[in-house]
């Protein structure tokens, strides 16, 4: 890694010394800065470093981090840490700034921090305790002021001389984390490079101002990286929310930028939009920081708005995360320019909007820095009202398991701890609701924990609010995305053990075979420990049915879909394909994929007329996907998708571009995934050529949009009208109320109950019939003809977690979220539901999975 970053440093000084000064460098230096603010000339300026002036060009990702590097080589009050790697391996970097000597006591004032926030706590704070501002940038990397301003503030902490900042950082502790999305923003820079001209264009329609599907927004799987603090299924929060826990800052500001239409946004938001876990003084203790950045904008006549529009109920936004933890997130927006744009309000200038930006951020540390013992108090009564809350809250305790899927459950425990949450295991038997929690298989997480407010936002289901309306997600409570059985204890008869540390569920490999091996479909790695099998030109079975079997670890039962690999005839042209190297899977899979596999000596088994040769075994042959992408279809879904099957499950899948698919060879394929996007431009013939390579044997998997698509164009299935007409009805409605209105008739993100068979191909590896998935929007279909095509009933009183109207409830109320019929020798499965949301709804990954192994395991009737 250190070759890595001396290799930038030199690309960052080679290219400064290739390019010519830049024309207007003391002007800008003038304009841009305080005239009153002195600098030290030791410290590189980021216009000399470089090369050119700030906002002229966007700043490349590599430069930035070198030019960090450079600040903390120059300065005594910069610390340089590199706390996560993103998937293209990008540092993402944090500056530590502070005075000298709090440098030198840095890892005491993290401790006496650190100890404020306990309930208990033996230190108190003192007069000379500093305060710990957060200021991050660039998580959309798209949104360019936000990472560019990064420099200039960095050099002002590094470089400023004089009493002003002496006493901002004698009472702060500083911590800059630019940029949180590396990946992103340097596809937005190389763009923004691409396109840069020595005459200034001002026109939207410039392709400067415009860059390509996906954009520089998403990170490189496309996922938007500011829902992902809460579910951290990505390296880049995995790092940076580890950085937040180590300090547990007094505010967070989270830096970006909206559409260039609109004018400045800063929290507080929408008052009744605030979650129920976030109390009212935060919100008041909010507004009272952010005074210095309203004072600022005041000055320069900008025009700004608070308390409307967005809000703090999603709890997994990098500006409401933080209230969790006793900290204050603070959202800043301003309006997007990546050079100088006509807009509606005038010519909005990229340089314009970094100086915003950095003369925002100054006022708001200076102003942290002044309110240093109120935030410093705060945060140290939020940890013993905490614990008040937690000693008053009826649900003592909540006892969940899946025994099934260990490895599922893993995943769940480790984004349990990497939120701070303590996990204790059962060590006694415990029946409650008509349920069983087994011990060794079960854990219990205690509300009386000093992060209780955390426990709550991820275990509650919160389904009655007091505006309808949200920015985001209204539910997404964690155990029913992850297909977790769980129930809420009101008293404290279980018994359990200490806290543990959560470890990868690593399986015993079985015994040599003599016949065949066998693992059950229910763990989550199975579809990975198939795919390596059939990618190695081995030939496992399905089995159809469950059944019984005498294995080296005596007569276990396995569940419909569970593989079955023989160890004989396996043969072929591929000298690699024998029984050693078979063996050597079957161990890997054991030992590195969790997978629990046995090893059988006989063809016959416990079960009538299912020895392994019977006729509900099938065969199962290689998925060879393709994803459509490109413009006009959801960058986030088909990211989902696309780490789900090369991240998750080291599947190879071909991203082919939309408008590609009128000329590419279907017949290479046996799965054409498409999800949300735009299909009205799909010509008739194209259609037909879709249509045509299904009934030849291909199988299409359709998710939201695609679904619609796929559902209406290639199996006439009819779509419930469900919301139409509701406005229509009413004779007369006020505009002012348009809004609360549209939230009454949509869906906007909310965790609702189904009906799985877990007979169907699709269902094989669920054990219990009802699954929780993730509902955006009214699409469902009406139940098929074909009585075995509705694979998910939509239930009765369907809400689980978050917002949907009881109209709604009642029209979706058995329809047909999950859709699968054959066509010819091919197969349509239509998904009205995200089975693979953010990443983190592992519950219903498997559906999808399905889709792809088992797309014709099922016969038409």
């Amino acid at each position: 890694m250190q070759n890595y970053f001396l290799a930038l440093v030199s690309v960052a000084l080679l290219f400064t010394a290739s390019v010519s000064p830049r024309a207007n460098a003391a002007p800008q230096a003038d304009s841009f800065y305080s005239p009153s603010t002195v600098f030290d000339p030791s410290v590189t300026t980021p216009e000399d470093f470089l090369g050119h002036g700030l906002g002229q060009k966007m700043v490349q990702n590599n430069m930035l981090t070198a030019y960090f590097r450079q600040l903390a080589a120059q300065s005594e009050r910069v610390k340089y840490e590199v706390i996560a790697y993103s998937n293209e391996n990008r540092p993402i970097v944090t500056l530590t700034i502070t005075s000298p000597q709090n440098m030198a006591n840095l890892a005491q004032i993290q401790a006496n921090h650190m100890a404020i926030q306990t309930p208990k706590g033996k230190s108190t704070v003192s007069a000379d305790m500093p305060v710990i501002s957060w200021i991050n940038f660039g998580v959309h990397g798209g949104e360019v002021s936000s990472t560019d301003s990064a420099l200039p503030i960095a050099y002002h902490l590094a470089a400023a001389q004089g009493e002003e900042i002496d006493n901002l950082l004698k009472n702060s502790v500083i911590l800059l984390t630019a940029s949180f999305n590396p990946d992103g923003n340097n596809r937005e820079a190389t763009w923004n490079w691409q396109y840069s001209s020595n005459v200034t264009i001002t026109d939207p329609n410039h392709a400067l101002h415009g860059s390509p599907w996906p954009s520089g927004r998403t990170n490189h799987y496309w996922f938007d990286l500011n829902r992902q603090w809460m579910l951290q299924q990505q390296p880049e929060p995995v790092g940076w929310v580890s950085k937040f826990h180590q300090w547990r800052p007094n505010i967070v500001a989270d830096f970006h930028e909206m559409r260039s239409y609109k004018s400045f946004y800063f929290h507080p938001g929408a008052p009744d939009r605030v979650h129920p876990l976030i109390n009212d003084q935060a919100m008041q203790l909010l507004s009272d920081v952010v005074q210095g950045p309203r004072d600022f904008l005041d000055s320069e006549a900008q025009l700004y708005f608070n308390q409307e529009s967005y809000d703090n109920f999603y709890l997994g936004k990098g500006a409401t995360y933080p209230h969790l933890f006793g900290s204050l997130g603070i959202l800043f927006e301003q309006a997007s320019s990546a050079g100088l744009l006509d807009t509606p309000r005038g010519v909005l200038s990229f340089e314009d909007n970094i100086r915003t930006y950095y003369h925002v951020a100054l006022a708001l540390l200076e102003n942290a820095a002044e309110k240093r013992q109120a935030l410093l108090s705060f945060q140290q009564d939020f940890a013993s009202n905490s614990a008040k809350m937690a000693a008053q809250d009826d649900i003592k305790a909540y006892i969940y398991s899946a025994p099934e899927d260990p490895v599922r459950l893993f995943h769940f425990n480790q984004l349990l701890t990497r939120n701070k949450i303590q996990i204790k295991p059962l060590t006694k038997d415990f029946a409650v609701n008509g349920k069983t929690f087994r011990k060794n298989e079960a854990f219990i997480v205690e509300s009386k924990q000093a992060n209780y407010r955390m426990l709550k936002g991820l275990f509650s289901k919160i389904t009655t609010f007091e505006n309808n309306t949200f920015y985001d997600v209204s539910g997404w409570t964690l155990p029913l995305a992850f297909g977790i059985d769980f129930e809420p204890l009101t008293r404290t008869r279980y018994k359990a053990g200490s806290a543990i540390t959560v470890e990868f569920p690593t399986q015993q490999p079985p015994s040599r075979a003599n016949v065949a091996y066998v693992f059950d479909w229910s763990h989550y790695n199975a579809p990975k420990v198939l795919n390596t099998l059939l990618q190695q030109g081995y030939l496992p079975r399905i089995a159809t049915e469950p059944f019984k079997a005498q294995t080296d670890k005596g007569i276990q039962a396995f569940g419909r879909g569970s593989v079955i690999v023989p160890v004989l005839k396996q043969i072929g042209a591929n000298a690699n394909v024998n029984g050693e190297n078979l063996y050597n899977i079957i161990q890997q899979a054991a030992i590195h994929d969790g997978v629990k596999a046995y090893a059988l000596n006989s063809s016959h088994t416990t079960s009538i007329g299912m020895d392994l040769g019977s006729n509900s075994i099938d065969a199962v042959t290689l998925p060879k996907v393709a994803l459509v992408i490109g413009p006009g279809m959801s960058p986030y879904q088909a990211g989902e998708v696309w780490h789900l099957l090369d991240k998750r499950m080291h599947m190879p899948v071909v991203l082919l571009d939309k408008s590609k698919l009128s000329s590419a060879d279907l017949s290479a394929y046996t799965h054409l995934v498409m999800t949300d996007g735009k299909y009205s431009d799909i010509s008739n013939s194209l259609q037909e050529k879709i249509s045509t390579w299904v009934r030849k044997g291909g199988s299409l998997v359709g998710i939201g949009d695609g679904a619609r698509w796929a559902g209406t164009k290639l199996l006439d299935i009819k779509v419930a009208d469900i919301g139409k007409g509701k406005l229509a009805s009413q004779s007369r409605i006020d505009y002012s109320n348009k809004a609360m209105v549209k939230a009454q008739v949509i869906i906007g993100g909310a965790v609702v109950a189904g009906d799985l068979d877990i007979s169907h191909p699709l269902g094989y590896g669920y054990t219990r019939r009802e699954i929780a998935s993730q509902r955006s929007g009214l699409l469902a279909f009406e139940p098929p003809k074909n009585p075995y095509a509705s694979v998910i009933k939509i239930a009765q009183n369907s809400l689980l977690s978050g917002y949907a109207s009881a109209e709604n409830q009642q029209q979706l109320a058995g329809k047909t979220s999950l859709v699968a019929e054959r066509k010819g020798k091919g197969s349509v499965i239509l998904f009205t539901d995200d089975p693979n949301f953010r990443g983190y709804f592992y519950g219903t990954e498997k559906l999808f999975l399905n889709s792809l192994f088992f797309s014709t395991l099922f016969t038409a009737p």
